[in-house]
């Protein structure tokens, strides 16, 4: 499999950057629900009370932490929010308690309301509510399991680029953030203060994962003098025309001295108490290793993607997969071999900007559409090129659609057919494209609230596989690639289950690989790794395109030879966010099948 062995030594780490504000809002979800009372207003129909309900749900949620705020909406005081303390949370057992509380009251208040009497579009609202928030609750019976500062997904990893990209529309808005970062040496003590109390209950993070942690943070503030902190907010006050010279100046100062005092500080304690804590670490491998590590990871899979599957179901679907792009893969071999040692990847160049232009205009055959929008392309940061993404798409406000930004990172070395492709997935007809659609519903705000991590990544995974048609390759060599790439996420995927539900170690992993051609010791301890790290991450995209497909074969079987793509993409698209559970219950009435 020489196309394995070439594609897998750039290996692929996927994220979305938007995960943070919903891992904030888990953790956060603290206030007393009153719900049921809403049903007991007069004058108010069913439908009346249950969007009272939604959008008391919305709105507290919104509130639990500034980020999540100001990432949510660009005008609060418009959507009733005021008065707001800045804050940056709260990580602790005790929020989690509280979390678990609110859960339990929401989905009190929820089975107070008659669903046969509401509209068509609250019926979808109320069956997603429902799942999900018995999905969180599920996974709040296990305070010490997650984990707040893994590599790649962290806060400690996340957090600058939310605080890079906080946007100044006024005065108010450039206290807030100051003050933010006045906080942060404060909060970062109390997620030490949480991993010492999953250090005492025996769920501490492994040494390999504490020393990766440690060293990004040395690296975070290892150039304090031109730290991007500091250039990218001079950069946002330039544009800042409501300010005078003079109080830009006075902006940047103390800017200077709140990432000076706080924020390097904070890296620099985060550093020390891991440090100290890091020998704590007893389990190398896998969730199943810990106590209730099995039971967690079905919870944290079923919260994540949604599949209303068990795990037998899930590894079988995956294995399916696998089977099914194998044969796909030989099959062109079969009647093209020239392929297996002359198969070029070379595209023309183009620029990131050229890219999503032509695949805006190249989708339109076969996805619905959609309102033009503008994208800026940016770059991570040099010093935080090793522990990020290969590139991410950043959600504008749900009040404000018009300011999409594509993060590119550059030290993943991208030849044009990757960059091209990995467009696709952020941008046209991936997570840009998905976003605008949706924007066009008018959904419920209140299902912004949580994230559905297998729609939204299968989504743009299922985009970055469909895109190797607009490529200039011709089409078996696209059709050959996209399926190795696909193929290549599924081994990951595959090895998830593996390790955290049927308990794999590195020479499980080595065994399994081995059989795909894959043997490099190094390349291996680092799929190992990643995944230890990063439990049911690369599930959220390989199952949940999985997922895709499957629902694409069920409205294939039903419409016959009258089956469109389009049509499919658009009934996707139009049900939005939500459990693969529910959107599975939905295609049946689309299709007319039971």
């Amino acid at each position: 499999m020489i196309f394995i062995k070439e594609r897998f030594a750039r290996e692929k780490k996927l994220s979305r950057i938007l995960q943070l504000l919903f891992i904030f809002l888990v953790l956060l979800l603290c206030v007393v629900f009153l719900f049921p009372l809403l049903r007991e207003n007069r004058g108010q129909n069913a439908d009346e009370a249950f969007k009272t309900f939604t959008s008391e749900l919305f709105l507290s949620n919104v509130s639990s932490n500034t980020l999540t705020l100001h990432y949510t909406l660009a005008d609060p005081d418009a959507a009733g929010v005021t008065d707001m303390p800045v804050s940056l949370g709260d990580c602790s057992a005790d929020a989690k308690k509280r979390s678990a509380a609110a859960l339990e009251n929401a989905l009190d208040a929820l089975s107070s309301f008659p669903k046969e009497e509401l509209s068509a579009s609250n019926r979808l609202t109320y069956d997603i509510l429902r799942v999900q928030l018995t999905n969180e609750l599920s996974l709040s019976n296990y305070p010490y399991y997650e984990e707040s500062l893994s590599p790649l997904l962290g806060t400690q990893a996340q957090l600058p680029i939310l605080l890079a990209e906080y946007s100044f529309a006024s005065k108010e808005d450039i206290e807030t953030y100051l003050a933010l970062l006045e906080q942060l040496d404060s909060y970062y003590e109390s997620l030490l203060a949480y991993e010492q109390e999953k250090a005492e209950a025996g769920l501490f993070m492994s040494e390999d994962t504490a020393e990766a942690v440690i060293a990004q943070c040395r690296d975070f503030i290892s150039n304090p003098g031109s730290h991007f902190l500091l250039t990218s907010f001079e950069e946002r006050l330039q544009q800042a025309d409501f300010l005078s010279e003079e109080e830009k100046t006075a902006y940047t100062e103390t800017n200077r001295a709140r990432v000076i005092g706080h924020v390097l500080p904070a890296y620099e304690c985060l550093a020390d108490g891991l440090e100290e804590l890091k020998e704590w670490g007893t389990n190398p491998y896998g969730l199943c290793y810990y106590p209730e590590g099995a039971d967690y990871y079905k919870a944290l899979v079923e919260c994540v993607i949604g599949s209303g599957r068990s795990m037998t179901e899930i590894r079988n679907l995956i294995d399916e997969q696998l089977l099914s792009d194998a044969r796909l893969m030989a099959s062109i071999i079969g009647r093209r071999p020239e392929l297996l040692t002359h198969l070029s990847r070379q595209i023309e160049y183009q620029s990131p900007e050229d890219i999503l232009a032509a695949l805006q205009e190249d989708i339109r055959e076969d996805f619905p559409a959609v309102n033009s929008a503008s994208c800026t392309v940016k770059y991570v940061a040099p010093s935080l090129e090793k522990y990020l993404s290969p590139a991410f798409y950043l959600t504008p406000p749900l009040d404000q659609m018009r300011d999409h930004v594509i993060y590119i990172n550059q030290a993943s070395d991208y030849d044009n057919l990757t960059l091209f492709t990995t467009l696709a997935h952020e941008g046209w007809p991936g997570h840009l494209y998905q976003t605008v659609y949706e924007n066009s519903l008018k959904l419920d705000p209140v299902r912004s609230i949580f994230y559905f991590g297998g729609y939204v990544e299968g989504w743009a995974t299922y985009a970055e596989r469909y895109a190797y048609r607009y490529t200039s390759l011709d089409s078996d060599s696209a059709e050959l690639l996209a399926a190795n790439s696909f193929l290549l996420l599924g081994l990951y995927a595959r090895s998830d289950v593996g390790i955290h539900y049927d308990g794999w170690k590195p020479e499980d992993l080595a065994d399994y690989f081995y059989s795909f051609g894959i043997t490099d010791e190094t390349v291996l301890n680092s799929i190992y790794q990643a995944i230890v790290q990063n439990p049911a991450d690369y599930l959220k995209y390989y199952l949940g395109a999985v997922e895709i497909l499957e629902l694409k074969k069920e409205a294939e079987k039903a419409f016959g030879e009258h089956f469109v793509i389009r049509d499919f993409h658009e009934f996707i698209l139009s049900v939005g966010p939500a459990p693969f559970s529910v959107i599975r219950d939905y295609l049946y009435g689309w299709t007319g099948t039971d």
